[in-house]
């Protein structure tokens, strides 16, 4: 009897196992701050990519506008987002109008984020 008792729980622990050494485990887990800012970062490259320097290093292609990296600093979280709010409504003194939404706005802002070095 103690026999089959240890069948069956090597039976439910063996597919356990073999997920696991199939990779299962292994599996990237992606935050929804991570999805933004990968929308964030392909909508840059089509509507930012022209005067802002988008990645870690180099300088924006149009002075003086802004690299990305540099963006947020000086500024609180509250800030930022009024920033982000006012391009995105081209309210912005030196930016033309590139018709975000709320939406985009929130992606470009979370990659901006993303390139901050803790």
């Amino acid at each position: 009897m103690a026999k089959l008792g240890l069948r069956k729980t090597w039976s439910l622990c063996i597919p356990l196992l073999l997920l696991t050494a199939c990779g299962g485990a292994n599996v990237p887990l992606t935050s929804a701050a991570d999805v933004a800012a990968e929308r964030g970062r392909d909508l840059a490259e089509l509507r930012c990519g022209g005067c802002h320097g988008l990645g870690l290093y180099g300088e924006s292609p149009r002075s003086p506008s802004t690299a990305f990296r540099d963006m947020r600093r000086g500024m609180t979280a509250l800030s930022f987002k009024r920033r982000m709010e006012d391009i995105a409504e081209g309210r912005h003194y030196d930016m033309p109008r590139i018709g975000l939404t709320a939406n985009e706005a929130d992606d470009i802002a979370a990659y901006i984020e993303s390139l901050e070095t803790p």
